[in-house]
């Protein structure tokens, strides 16, 4: 065995050793070696192409005896290991060389046909969903039941990362992050023992016997709610509390070249109207939004402004009827109206004419028989399936927009991503600041290349964290930090993407990503130091950022703030890892 500080790779004996321990077990994991084999090459990759790992040895379970043993086996030997559920890791720390790498592409099902869980007052239906599964998949089990769960925008996300990270989504108003509605789960601990948490234990009654202390699963259920991935043991089980899908619900996109007058409107005053229909006690229909800001290149430092236009796209997910939809939005421009009037830099006669295009503009663009708002409805009983529009909510392709076409799903590519967390003394100062990070030097002569860099906006408050006393029972249960955060600020720089084929749905790039590839070279690095700058920008009421827009230069402790302590206190206590296995760059220890 090669022993570093960096890197442990085993040797040709140590994996057959490893693979001996399975060897009393009926049905064996699936295991692949570095090779020439299409599979393991395959199987290797992260979502962010800027990564390419070789780990040692990849074991793919069936079940948790198998997570068992492996655990186990690795903590005696003083093997390190990684572990992928569906490999959207932004760090790539899900997949290392030299390590042996779980892989969960096998368990990957959904069951909604568990029995209720009984609790204090009557009974709730729950879910079991294993780490594998992605969110393309499980939708097409919990549709068909017309139910959902707090998912993603991604489809190719899996739930164990997803959850563990917290999980903003498109339900994120109305039911919370993920972890929200996590009930129960089965953890592997550092020393291969298993864990029941919460509703599990119901679930697993033959198994869940002895060493269920109540501390320790209470702690490691809070840890797993939005306390980061690996870092207290291996999920193989996860149960959730769905909810009923709206009778009605309709996604729909517009953006800043939807009506002439959006061009002429400061990207402050698009961010503020945005903030003001996400406001608790407001607009309860409204299930979750974001807000998509593009990055523009300047010459000079002279050049950056805090009364800068750029372009924009407003997404949204509203569980109401079209004409309700129409009455949210034209509340949406009538506050921009207010905004307008109250610009010093508009005269009286551009204030006028501004102001009728944005109303008489979005009455028509959200009129049923115009959609120009790209609005598809859901009506239940009606179809089976609902429909899953999420496509513009997280990428932005300068290529694919120059080609009229859009995403349909998330493809893999090279990309980085950072974030930022607003406090509730977020103001008129903060979003300038913002909008200034968004201009610079750095990204001078990217058109002409296929680099899309952004933010993206996330809506946190609205219903379910509309109170204190909400935030506060929140808080309690699961590890997350940021209840009282009205959105998260997450910059984002992509390259080289691919879009999904409609003839055989494999992921290629257009023949104009194509062109730009070499040209993409020359200035990828500087777009990356664009991220850099952006990271420590100086934005006025921002404090921590989020796990599931991992940047590894971000400190660990931003990630989980007060909850950072405790969280350690999780890790020693109850994860049984002695020797620390359960480890990346970003996990808690």
């Amino acid at each position: 065995m090669k022993n570093d500080m960096y890197t442990v790779k085993i040797d040709q004996e140590a994996i057959d050793n490893f693979k001996k321990a399975f060897c009393d077990c009926i049905i064996k994991p699936n295991f692949w070696q570095p090779s020439g084999d299409n599979s393991y090459n395959e199987l290797r990759k992260v979502f962010n192409r800027r990564f390419d790992f070789m780990p040692s040895l990849i074991v793919q379970p069936h079940n948790t005896e198998h997570v068992a043993i492996a655990t186990q086996y690795a903590t005696d030997n003083n093997i390190q290991i990684t572990v992928k559920s569906g490999g959207h890791d932004h760090e790539g720390e899900c997949v290392a060389t030299g390590k042996v790498l779980i892989d969960f592409a096998l368990m990957n099902k959904t069951d909604a046909s568990l029995k209720n869980y009984p609790i204090e007052k009557g009974e709730v239906k729950q879910i079991s969903i294993q780490p594998g599964a992605k969110f393309k998949s499980i939708k097409e089990v919990l549709d068909k039941e017309h139910l959902g769960i707090p998912h993603g925008t991604c489809q190719s996300v899996a739930i164990a990362g997803y959850t563990m990270g917290g999980g903003w989504g498109p339900w994120t108003r109305k039911y919370g992050m993920g972890c929200e509605r996590l009930m129960g789960a089965t953890i592997v601990l550092g020393d291969g023992t298993v864990k029941y948490l919460g509703s599990s234990v119901f679930y697993n009654k033959e198994k869940a016997t002895e060493g269920n202390t109540e501390g320790a699963t209470s702690k490691l259920l809070w840890a797993i709610r939005g306390g980061g991935g690996l870092s207290y043991g291996i999920v193989t089980e996860f149960f959730y509390e769905p909810f009923e899908l709206p009778d009605i619900a309709s996604s729909f996109h517009i953006s800043y070249d939807m009506l002439p007058v959006f061009k002429k409107i400061k990207a402050t005053a698009v961010i503020e109207a945005w903030e003001s229909i996400t406001t608790p006690g407001k607009n309860n229909q409204l299930i979750g939004t974001n807000l998509k800001v593009v990055a523009k290149q300047v010459t000079s430092k002279k050049e950056i402004s805090k009364n800068a236009v750029l372009d924009w796209t407003l997404n949204g997910h509203f569980g109401g009827t079209r004409e309700e939809l129409k009455t949210m939005m034209i509340e949406w421009g009538s506050y921009l109206v207010k905004l307008i009037e109250k610009d010093p830099d508009f005269n009286k006669e551009e204030k006028i004419e501004m102001i009728a295009a944005v109303i008489e503009g979005l009455k028509i663009k959200f009129d049923e028989l115009t959609n120009d708002a790209h609005i598809l409805t859901f009506i239940k009983g009606v179809t089976n399936g609902y429909p899953y529009t999420f496509e513009s909510w997280d990428r932005y392709s300068v290529t694919a927009k120059e080609n009229g076409l859009s995403l349909e799903t998330d493809c893999p590519a090279p990309h980085k991503i950072t974030s930022r967390m607003p406090t509730s003394s977020w103001d008129d100062k903060s979003r300038e600041q913002l909008v200034c990070s968004l201009q610079s030097i750095l990204l001078k002569g990217i058109e002409e290349t296929n680099i899309s860099s952004y933010i993206t906006l996330g809506a946190i408050q609205g219903d379910f964290y509309g109170t204190k006393e909400a935030r506060e029972k929140s808080a309690l249960k699961c590890a997350f930090p940021f209840q009282e955060s009205a959105f998260t600020i997450q910059y984002q720089t992509w390259w080289d993407m691919p879009t999904q084929s409609e003839t055989d749905c494999k992921c290629k790039m257009d023949e104009n990503t194509i062109e730009k590839v070499i040209p993409t070279r020359f200035y990828s690095n500087r777009a990356l130091d664009w991220m850099e700058v952006c990271r420590d920008y100086i934005i006025n009421e921002t404090n921590g950022s989020f796990i599931s827009f991992k940047d590894a230069s971000v400190p660990t402790k931003n990630y989980f703030v007060d909850n950072y302590e405790k969280l350690i206190g999780v890790k020693l206590d109850y994860s049984k890892d002695k020797k620390c296995i359960f480890k990346s760059r970003k996990t808690i220890l």
